[in-house]
């Protein structure tokens, strides 16, 4: 997921070649996710229902469905358009059926699933807005557009329902440093491929001009203003989570959760500055997008030295 949108995201930079060959990085990492899963699904079915039932496991689940509709609109272009067609169908698929389970977790304990609300929670909207970005990226139509509209404002709604819910645990329940997370970065991350999305459909033949036109783009607008104002928050909570309080900055795989956002929040900017005829805002794009690139270098650096130190650990 992160991989493929940092890939998106150098497109505008010039470095095609990298962009490709982070493209290819990301099928063959899907490749693998896909294969995990239908494994889990077919040898260990009650692990993986047991995972379902969990509120603190079952939003994992949706970085499935994010990384096939990314993967999906970033195909849909190009020769494996098909591809990108039937990973649409299978994100479309899959996304209601996690929803299901995560509303009968709600209903089965909703105080407990409550005061364990974190920035996993986002991924229910990161993957309903992926599903609108592989959508927008079909043959323009009514149909489609009505669909992609409808799905995106379902998911500023979950977004703002989440948000609440958040912030009245880390308000009631605050996280010591330790649990302070970088999973807390898909705040930003949901708002990024949500205003991603908007765009996307603002460039749509087919929306209407006019005051449903306006709303969207007034919409998408603010919802870049948020993304914006979140970053040096979470910025400030990382250090005061590593410097003040010396948490060490070891490898964990919820690193990933800021490289995404990152690299969506590049994408989201120069497709915003593109749509909007932003001159000044474009010229800030590149820069985002090689600042998640160096991102995506240093958790992926962090990851192998973690792995060679404990094979080397192990040997020993």
């Amino acid at each position: 997921m992160a991989t493929g949108i940092v890939s998106r995201a150098l497109t505008g930079t010039g470095a095609h070649r990298l962009s490709q060959l982070l493209l290819g990085g990301a099928c063959l990492l899907y490749g693998v996710l896909f294969a995990a899963t239908v494994t889990k699904a077919a040898r260990y079915p009650d692990r993986l229902a047991s995972e379902l039932r969990d509120p603190a496991k079952v939003f994992g689940h949706f970085t499935f469905v994010a990384a096939s509709g990314v993967l999906a609109a970033r195909l849909t272009g190009g020769p494996a358009r098909h591809a990108g067609w039937v990973l649409l169908t299978l994100a479309a698929a899959v996304w209601p059926l996690l929803a299901a389970c995560v509303v009968r977790n709600l209903r089965t304990d909703r105080r407990a699933a409550a005061e364990r609300a974190d920035g996993t929670w986002f991924l229910l909207t990161v993957g309903l807005q992926s599903v609108v970005i592989a959508l927008t990226g079909q043959r323009p139509g009514a149909m489609s557009t009505f669909v992609g509209l409808l799905l995106w404002c379902a998911g500023v709604v979950l977004y703002t329902v989440t948000l609440a819910a958040i912030v009245r645990r880390l308000l009631r329940h605050p996280p010591g440093p330790a649990r302070f997370t970088p999973v807390y970065w898909v705040t930003m991350g949901a708002v990024a491929i949500t205003i991603l999305a908007g765009t996307r459909l603002l460039a749509r033949p087919d929306v209407p001009r006019g005051p449903p036109h306006d709303l969207l783009a007034g919409s998408v607008l603010a919802l870049w203003v948020w993304a914006t104002a979140l970053i040096p928050v979470l910025l400030a909570a990382g250090v005061w989570r590593h410097l003040r309080h010396r948490v060490p900055l070891a490898y964990e795989s919820a690193l990933w959760c800021v490289v995404f956002p990152a690299g969506m929040y590049a994408t989201a900017t120069a497709r915003f500055a593109a749509v909007q005829h932003l001159g000044a805002l474009a010229s800030a794009t590149a820069p985002l997008a090689w600042a998640a690139t160096a991102a995506w270098l240093a958790v992926q650096t962090r990851y192998v030295t973690s792995r060679l130190r404990w094979s080397g650990g192990a040997g020993a």
